[in-house]
């Protein structure tokens, strides 16, 4: 149907250097050189079989054609700009996104980070829930959640957002009664019942051997954070969950020993070829905020 169309290219180069009646101008305008700009005009005028200026000696004119030509061109691209425009400001309005994360990332500073993505797109909206189950998105009913696991998820799009960096934290009340990593086994482990087997890992990791009993256990992130700013024992908590309590010195890192878990976070999307603008936006959004964290 468009199949007699001159190139995109040249068009705004001509425009340009038409309405400027100047090949150096339109070039510094449009960032080209000005070897560009005659090339792409001569390649118009081979195109259209006409020439579109007269060029003189220190001087430039526009044919009688080119000024025929030109108010056509403007309009055109002038339409081509307001129509992309037009997509570019519609293209979230009335449009909501579901977002179902882990409840420890709900409480933590995932929420003040969303507010970012929010301000990026003010016509969207967003309706945050929290969930743990697996990674059955029709549970949730949600466009993406975010979920952890040992393995890559592969019955649904599964991108990775980060890798679990697990802290040894305690209150600064704790962490002046410990000398060394064996003093753990005088403190209260707090445990985090879904990961019975994590301070196992954890210490075989670091060659300590633990040998204490004393353990309290709870299900959630956010509440071994509470329980450690209590000076209730020690925890094992990913770096991401705590960033503003190592900030405001409520938690602190007794002993500097890296450990990275088995799980990593992933965001999952129903299994699809092609995200939609949404779902693409909150993704590309998401790395940036998670990739301080990556590791791999």
């Amino acid at each position: 149907m468009y199949s007699n169309l001159p190139p995109l290219k040249s068009l705004r180069i001509f425009e340009s250097a038409a309405r400027h009646v100047s090949f150096t101008l339109a070039a510094n305008e449009l960032h080209v050189t000005h070897g560009a700009v005659s090339k792409q005009i001569k390649g118009l005028e081979a195109y259209l079989g006409m020439p579109l200026f007269i060029r003189q000696h220190r001087k430039l004119q526009l044919t009688d054609e080119g000024k025929l030509y030109l108010p056509h061109i403007q309009a055109a691209l002038q339409g081509i700009k307001n129509a992309t425009s037009d997509m570019q400001s519609q293209r979230l309005n009335t449009q909501s996104l579901s977002i179902n994360v882990l409840p420890s990332l709900s409480l933590g500073g995932f929420i003040p980070h969303l507010e970012e993505f929010k301000l990026q797109h003010p016509g969207l909206y967003v309706d945050l829930s929290i969930g743990n189950n697996a990674e059955d998105l029709s549970q949730c009913h949600a466009d993406i959640a975010i979920r952890t696991a040992i393995e890559k998820p592969t019955d649904v799009n599964a991108t990775k957002l980060m890798d679990e960096d697990l802290c040894l934290v305690c209150s600064p009340e704790l962490a002046k009664q410990m000398d060394s990593l064996e003093d753990l086994n005088n403190m209260v482990l707090l445990r985090h019942t879904l990961r019975p087997q994590m301070w196992q890992l954890w210490s075989d990791a670091i060659g300590l051997t633990l040998s204490t009993e004393r353990k309290f256990g709870m299900a959630h992130f956010y509440m071994l954070q509470q329980a450690a700013v209590s000076s209730m024992g020690v925890a094992l908590i990913p770096r991401f969950h705590i960033e503003e309590q190592l900030a405001d010195g409520s938690l602190v890192i007794p002993f500097l020993v890296s450990f990275i878990s088995p799980y990593s976070y992933y965001l999952l999307t129903p299994k699809s070829a092609n995200y939609p603008f949404k779902v693409q936006a909150f993704i590309d959004w998401s790395l940036d905020v998670f990739a301080p964290y990556r590791t791999s």
